[in-house]
């Protein structure tokens, strides 16, 4: 095999991950202009003029190659010597005009070659600040894929992808992080990956970290070193103005992200990875990234290292978070498939999220397809869900969705997340009969307990839930929202209470208005619905995502209502009629319009007084703004919201970042609290 044969493996992808798209485009016209050419040629290397550039090049891969130009890092000349090598047919890849038929090589397996990999060599390939960084840090949390020649590894705790290339080697392993932590971030996917195979990494002793009290213990001198460290990047941040962050704070945030896991503060660390994803999205100027989402999320930061610097004993372990979301093998599970909903970030991750009912442990499951920043552009809404394979044994998304399952050695982590990845094996089963007994005990079948959940949901050491189960007893027909551009839908419970569920009007959400909308007009009988749980700084929304409803032949129909194809039922005029005044009836019915609640009037001012100084950084409150301050200090006085107003009064009387951040995440609380999901007696509603 020649050097120059491993530059087959380097996809569009993987060479964009290296420097940008933009600089790739660029490269790609050069090299369709005829401006790339051998140089010189050797037996390890060789030298290709690029636009007038030379650019030296080995077996090691463009990581590693240099061009004479001005720009540092990866240059569209090295992109341009890449794309050009990999485009040559192999005889004249070589040099030479005709080659001699040779035997077609195997396919390279890059999965193989991490799984080969000799421990000692790769930690002397890292490095030993590198090697101790990773096993601090380390996480069972991985996701993989083979993509060509290259294995992508995506690591969703620290919000990034790695990319192991057939025979590059761990120095030819490319991503975005930054190169700081570029080794560290690179050796905990080999070491996630190997461990989910079966063949774990033996840390060095003196790599490993040192054991996290179980009892919470309070903090130590070292880890309050670091809390210290978190909230001056914080008061910096703010000082500087969220309008005018730098590509440096990034890395830096993912830094502090890998310090975080290193000392056993599992729950800062995903706190920071949010932020750092939000930051990145305002460094790009992107129009979906708004500085009152880093605002609320430095807030709660701030918040959370001043509890940690006091807690102790159970609070402290449950402000620490879990040491490790950990994907172990687990028995056979039998599952019943409860729908998929497709959704996308506002950082370009888009994925497919399927839900299960564990039918022995009477519990929401949940896995996930997905793929980070727009990367894999076959990967769509409807190709996840029709042509990506889950499990060996039952196919697409679509196809399990069909039927009961039954998964052996399926690898579950104790937040309820199953790992698509792995050893595991599925095997079909028939879906259940409509009147089967054990639907009456799937999901929460009453709303006052779904109010205490979601109420033990907020706050700091509270463990969130993003989807629920719900087991109505009887709906209405879904309706039109004109004011709040929302299609309402309310379900009832045993104990004769509302809930209303909602799906916001918008083109991403068309599909799923008309399939729920098609649904209820079948009449079908309702056993289960399956909600996603949508949290802002103002709101909880609860939002239908499949219906669990009687099919043909008598059993079960899972209806995703993002994907089904519900038809539209063809009725006679007289039904038509009927229909139109049914749902005037429900809506002279319907609760109106709530205004604004008494909290929701007093909180508006003040965050928008504290979002202006965390985007621009002025800390000096203008007279207008002190003015608003003092509105809204003497309501909240007089209403007795005593927190709120000791909160106000200290940033009036001396305003700084910490000041800020506390009074940005009290209004945050507090808008949480007061914006949780409504509930109607059956008089009301």
């Amino acid at each position: 095999m020649a050097w120059h044969d491993g530059y087959r493996a380097y996809d569009d992808d993987t060479l964009a991950a290296l420097a940008n798209p933009g600089l790739l485009r660029r490269a790609a016209k050069d090299v369709e202009a005829g401006k790339l050419a051998w140089a010189e040629q050797g037996a390890d290397g060789g030298v290709i003029a690029a636009d007038g550039q030379r650019v030296q090049l080995d077996a090691r891969g463009p990581q590693q190659a240099r061009c004479d130009c001005p720009a540092p890092g990866i240059c569209k000349h090295i992109l341009g010597a890449a794309l050009w090598l990999r485009a040559l047919p192999p005889a004249a890849a070589a040099g030479t005009a005709e080659a001699d038929p040779a035997p077609a090589a195997a396919a390279p397996d890059p999965l193989a070659e991490i799984l080969a990999l000799d421990a000692a060599a790769l930690f002397k390939a890292a490095g030993v600040a590198a090697v101790r960084r990773a096993a601090a840090a380390s996480t069972d949390a991985i996701e993989w894929r083979l993509q060509g020649a290259a294995l992508v590894m995506e690591l969703p705790e620290l919000g990034a992808a790695c990319r192991w290339v057939a025979g590059a080697g761990f120095a030819g392993m490319v991503s975005e992080v930054a190169a700081a932590e570029r080794k560290a971030v690179h050796l905990m996917a080999i070491a996630a990956l190997r461990r989910a195979q079966g063949r774990p990494l033996d840390w060095p002793e003196a790599a490993r970290p040192a054991p996290v009290p179980e009892d919470g213990a309070r903090l130590g001198e070292r880890e309050r070193a670091f809390l210290r460290q978190v909230e001056s990047m914080l008061d910096e941040l703010l000082s500087g103005g969220l309008s005018h962050v730098s590509e440096l704070t990034s890395a830096r945030l993912l830094a502090l992200n890998m310090s975080a896991r290193g000392e056993g503060l599992p729950r800062l660390a995903a706190l920071l990875r949010n932020l750092g994803g939000t930051v990145d999205l305002l460094v790009r100027r992107d129009h979906r990234a708004e500085e009152r989402d880093a605002f609320a999320q430095m807030a709660r930061i701030h918040a959370l290292c001043a509890a940690l610097g006091t807690a102790q004993g159970e609070l402290a372990a449950a402000l620490r978070g879990r040491l490790r979301r950990d994907f172990d093998a687990s028995a056979a599970l039998e599952l019943l498939p409860l729908g998929a909903h497709w959704w996308q970030t506002r950082g370009g991750a888009r994925g497919l999220t399927l839900a299960f009912w564990d039918v022995a442990g009477e519990r929401l499951l949940q896995a996930t397809l997905a793929r980070p920043d727009g990367s894999d552009a076959s990967f769509t809404r409807q190709g996840a869900w029709t042509a990506h394979s889950l499990w060996p044994g039952v196919g697409t998304a679509q196809q399990v969705c069909a039927g009961a399952l039954r998964l052996d050695g399926p690898r579950l982590a104790d937040d309820g997340r199953l790992a698509l990845a792995g050893a595991t094996r599925a095997q079909p089963l028939p879906m259940w009969a409509a009147g089967d007994a054990r639907l009456a005990r799937l999901g929460c079948g009453r709303w006052a307990e779904l109010g205490e959940r979601l109420r033990d949901a907020t706050g700091l050491a509270a463990e969130t839930f993003d989807a629920v189960l719900l087991r109505p007893a009887d709906t209405r027909a879904p309706v039109l929202d004109e004011v709040r551009q929302r299609l309402d839908w309310w379900l009832q419970d045993g104990d004769g209470q509302w809930l209303r569920l909602g799906i916001p009007v918008g083109p991403e959400h068309r599909q799923r208005i008309e399939n729920l909308d098609r649904f209820a007009a079948r009449r079908a009988p309702v056993h289960a619905v399956l909600v996603r749980i949508e949290r802002s700084a103002a709101r909880t929304e609860l939002m239908p995502v499949a219906v669990l409803g009687s099919g043909a032949g008598g059993r079960l129909q899972v209806v995703s209502l993002d994907f089904a194809d519900e038809p539209r039922a063809a009725t006679s005029l007289a039904n038509r009629i009927l229909r139109l005044f049914e749902a005037r009836q429900q809506q002279r019915q319907a609760p109106p319009a709530a205004a604004p609640s008494l909290l929701a009037r007093l909180l508006g001012p003040v965050a928008d007084v504290a979002e202006a100084q965390a985007a621009t950084g002025r800390m000096a409150l203008t007279l207008p703004q002190r003015q608003r301050l003092q509105e809204a200090l003497d309501r909240a006085a007089s209403v007795g919201l005593d927190a709120l107003a000791q909160a106000l009064r200290a940033h009036l009387a001396a305003p700084a970042p910490g000041a800020l951040l506390r009074l940005g995440y009290l209004c945050e609380l507090l808008a949480e609290l007061d914006g949780l999901p409504e509930r109607r007696t059956p008089q009301a509603a």
